[in-house]
């Protein structure tokens, strides 16, 4: 309860309205997606699975705040669930361990876990998953109650995915878990076979469940193709581009990964963890198997996702954290060392995270100003494109996005000679409002400079807000607001 009541107390410091530009743009995505259009969400494209906006669309029905007090949410929810799994093996004293560990990473500003994303969501649901699958095996005693809670935790664990798609987590531990199980005579007393087939045969009716209801939505907006595409056929095409553009930006903040990991204390319990426990795996015990063979695939999601963002490291969170608490214990191996860089973690976040916290929520920004300074000259029906970057600009305009494409990946690989986007500018339909926020030929877009002549001759310059133009539509006329002062701008964009 103390941890859990930690981890809220420092995300509510990051209640803000100044979103990071991921959270914003799924925030955007989210108040259209009811718009129509020719898209899997309306007039918008992303590769993410419709959980994800369908919490987001969720979290900004509960207020201006409700973007990031739905992330405290999950987070304590987080915390508790890895409190339930570790108790069910552990017994108590190993859950406050791993619900500590919870709050460490789980509340830590160094991995943008203040933020609303699709990694701490899907965290959130894994952990649930596994949560309630060790209950199952190790604590339940009832039928009823053993089936109910495999149902549950296949649910979880294809909601999971509808979050973030490469969170395959919780089906690789319940893969391993269930077949060490049955397959080694060893452990038979506690996996008896007819119980093991109870507990598989509820977690496939989970699974069924959010992927039907997900496929019939789907049908109904854009087919069961253009979701397959989003969400996993997308990443193919997406890497190819990647890899044939430089890799210097991915690879200083692949440098700044390991550094974050590094002080957020993950990286150094990950490893002792590891060699701690090395010699485990000699065993056929289906739980260190478990544990191990779901933490290389989340260690392995996050290098896979190859732009190394900071939150990619979320996703190690249940294992790390489950792992942590079972090893607190006085019989394991290297017990006091995990005991004390669980502490040393916890003590940075609650030192680090809430100075951050509160002077990122007390600042400003370059998007959420020139956002709001959109917004003030507008009208609501006036649209916006911020080409290739930064949509959390448009969610703060609250105007409705003139692009389908507002992320510079999606736009590189489905508009590569921004065909669509120059149409765009030029035609009928054309956007009111145009912000350059990244230099012309960023990511070796538009040689031919087509955007900027498009521009030059369908537009005019109005205003220059936190160091970036504004453009309004020629023969569209709107009272200006006044510019802010540089001080309103902040020390960068979000």
């Amino acid at each position: 309860m103390l941890a859990c009541l930690a981890t809220l107390s420092v995300h509510l410091l990051s209640l803000t309205r100044q979103f990071g530009s991921d959270e914003g743009g799924f925030a955007m995505v989210a108040r259209h997606w009811r718009d129509g259009g020719g898209f899997l969400y309306g007039p918008q494209w992303v590769d993410r699975p419709p959980g994800l906006i369908a919490l987001f669309d969720v979290a900004q029905r509960l207020g201006p705040y409700g973007v990031r007090l739905t992330a405290g949410v999950l987070a304590v929810v987080l915390v508790a669930a890895l409190a339930s799994a570790t108790e069910a093996i552990g017994g108590r004293p190993a859950a406050r361990w791993a619900a500590w560990t919870g709050f460490a990473f789980g509340s830590s500003i160094l991995l943008q876990a203040q933020r609303l994303n699709g990694e701490l969501a899907a965290a959130v649901l894994v952990t649930v998953s596994v949560a309630t699958l060790l209950r199952a095996v190790h604590v339940s005693t009832d039928r009823t109650q053993m089936v109910l809670l495999a149902i549950l935790a296949g649910a979880a664990a294809t909601m999971a995915m509808l979050m973030k798609q490469n969170f395959v987590d919780a089906f690789v531990f319940a893969a391993v878990l269930l077949t060490m199980g049955v397959a080694t005579r060893a452990n038979r007393l506690t996996y008896l076979p007819r119980k093991v087939l109870m507990i598989a045969a509820g977690f496939a009716c989970g699974v069924v469940i959010p992927g039907a209801v997900t496929l019939a939505w789907a049908s109904g907006h854009g087919g069961v193709g253009a979701l397959e595409y989003a969400t996993f056929g997308f990443r193919g095409d997406a890497s190819a581009v990647m890899a044939s553009w430089s890799w210097n930006a991915p690879l200083h903040r692949l440098g700044l990964l390991a550094l974050l990991a590094c002080w957020s204390g993950l990286l150094v319990l990950v490893l002792h963890l590891g060699w701690s426990h090395r010699r485990r795996l000699r065993h056929l015990d289906p739980l260190p198997w478990a544990i191990s063979a779901t933490a290389v695939v989340e260690a392995s999601g996050v290098l896979a996702g190859e732009n190394f963002w900071p939150h990619y490291l979320i996703a190690l969170i249940p294992m790390v954290a489950l792992a942590a608490g079972l090893s607190a214990h006085r019989r394991v191996p290297g017990w006091r060392w995990t005991r004390h860089l669980v502490v040393v973690a916890a003590a940075t976040t609650a030192l680090v995270s809430p100075i951050v916290a509160v002077i990122a929520a007390t600042g400003s920004s370059q998007t959420y100003t020139t956002g709001r300074w959109v917004a003030e000259s507008a009208r609501p029906s006036d649209t916006l494109v911020v080409p290739f970057t930064h949509a959390n600009v448009i969610d703060a305009s609250g105007l409705s996005p003139g692009y389908p494409y507002a992320w510079s990946l999606p736009a590189r690989t489905l508009d590569p000679h921004l065909t669509l986007l120059t149409s765009t500018l030029t035609g009928p339909a054309a956007p009111t409002w145009v912000i350059r926020w990244d230099p012309a030929h960023t990511w070796g877009l538009d040689p031919d400079d087509r955007v900027d002549a498009a521009l030059h001759t369908y537009y005019r310059a109005v205003a220059l807000v936190c160091g970036h133009t504004v453009w309004l539509h020629d023969g569209v006329n709107r009272p200006l607001a006044t510019i802010p002062p540089p001080s309103a701008c902040g020390v960068g964009a979000q």
